[in-house]
């Protein structure tokens, strides 16, 4: 009976030791799917960072490209009453447009200071004048033009412009 309980020990410690084998393998294989789980999810995390990532280059990019466009743009606010009327007499003059009289008159917002100049001459020479505004560095708005005609080409122009002068706007 020794050898038969010896031989029960050594089959029990050898079930004993599989067991353990095994246990430790399934524990081992559990922890390497959850592993490869996490792996999974930090993979797809990073998928979406990247395109969140590419988006906001793209983002900033179109931003960039915007920012320098509006440098271009860049407007200059006069410090005095004298300025913006001056570079309105200037355009017209330069474009041969009669001035008949520079007014000063009520704005529509009392931040703004406003000006009514009635003028004449060619057509084609107000519309000179009028793209010359528009492009000229001064923050100006036209936010009234009357234009009669009197003979072929010629035509009366009643414009009233306003600007902000500088350190007025909030």
């Amino acid at each position: 009976m020794r050898l038969n309980a010896k031989k029960a020990v050594i089959v029990f410690c050898f079930c004993l030791i599989l067991g353990e084998v095994l246990w430790f393998q399934r524990s081992v294989s559990v922890n390497i799917l959850s592993e490869r789980d996490a792996v999974n999810d930090l993979k797809r995390q990073v998928m979406v960072l990247e395109s969140a990532v590419a988006q906001k280059r793209a983002l900033l990019k179109i931003y960039r490209a915007s920012l320098d466009k509006l440098t271009e743009y860049s407007l200059e606010f006069p410090g005095d009453n004298v300025a913006p009327f001056s570079t309105i007499e200037r355009i017209l003059a330069r474009n041969m447009m009669k001035i008949y009289r520079v007014n000063p008159i009520k704005s529509t917002d009392s931040d703004r200071k406003a000006v009514s100049v009635s003028c004449g001459g060619d057509y084609f020479d107000l519309l000179r004048a009028l793209s010359d505004i528009r492009s000229s560095k001064m923050a100006m708005r036209l936010f009234s033009l009357t234009v009669k005609g009197q003979e072929e080409k010629l035509v009366d122009v009643e414009i009233f412009v306003e600007t902000i002068m500088a350190g007025e706007w909030n």
